[in-house]
C-alpha cells in the first residue's frame, strides 16, 4: 500500500471516529456560524498495468530469499500435489483463459488439451519435478501474440483464480506467481 493510500485510509478512519464520538455525522456543524463543508476523500486512481507489473516485480524481488529457502526445503512440485496437482490447476487456468474477454483471442486455433499438457510439462520441471518439456521456448510460443502488460495481468488473474480454486497455500501461490512474473519480459512484446 503506498503512502497516499495509507493517508486516505487514515483520513477515512479519523472522519469515522470523529463522527462516532459525537461529531456531526450529517456534515452540518453544530457550532454557531452555520454549516461547515464535509471533508471529501478522493480514492486513489487505479494503478496502470505498468505500475501493477512494477509492484509485482518489487514484491517478487523482496520475497526471493524466502522462496529459495522454501524450494530448497521442499520443492513446490511436492507441495502442490505433484504432476496431478499442477495439471488440474493448469487445466483450470486454460479454461479461464478461454472465457476471459481480454485474452481469449490468444487461444484461437489452439488445442486446449495439448496446451494443458505442454504447460504442465513446463511447470513440472520449473517447480522441481522430473520429466521432459518438448514445447517451444517462451519467446517462440508468445511473440506472435503481441501481448501487453494488461494481457499479462489478465492471464495472471486467471492463474491466481485457478490456484485459489485448487486450494493452494499463499506461499505456493506466491512462488508460482513470481515464476510467472520472471517470464514477463519473454512474453510481453507490446507497449499498449
Amino acid at each position: 500500500m503506498n503512502l497516499r493510500n495509507i493517508l486516505i485510509f487514515t483520513m477515512c478512519g479519523m472522519t469515522s471516529l470523529f463522527a462516532g464520538c459525537g461529531g456531526p455525522s450529517d456534515g452540518v456543524s453544530q457550532e454557531a456560524g452555520g454549516p461547515q463543508p464535509e471533508i471529501q476523500v478522493q480514492e486513489a486512481p487505479a494503478p496502470t498495468p505498468d505500475e501493477q507489473v512494477a509492484g509485482l516485480d518489487a514484491m517478487c524481488a523482496e520475497a526471493q530469499p524466502a522462496m529459495v529457502a522454501r524450494q530448497a526445503e521442499n520443492p513446490l512440485f511436492n507441495r502442490v500435489g505433484g504432476r496431478e496437482g499442477i495439471y488440474e490447476m493448469v487445466a483450470d487456468t486454460v479454461r479461464r483463459h478461454q472465457i476471459n474477454e481480454t485474452i481469449k483471442h490468444t487461444l484461437d486455433g489452439v488445442d486446449p488439451d495439448l496446451l494443458t499438457e505442454r504447460v504442465t510439462d513446463f511447470l513440472v520441471l520449473a517447480t522441481g519435478g522430473q520429466g521432459e518439456y518438448h514445447g517451444r521456448d517462451m519467446v517462440a510460443a508468445h511473440s506472435h501474440l503481441n501481448l501487453s502488460n494488461a494481457d499479462f495481468l489478465a492471464a495472471g488473474s486467471d492463474l491466481g483464480a485457478a490456484m485459489d480454486a485448487a486450494g493452494w497455500g499463499e506461499n505456493e501461490k506466491q512462488e508460482l506467481l513470481c515464476a510467472f512474473v520472471s517470464l514477463r519480459a519473454q512474453v510481453v512484446t507490446s507497449e499498449s
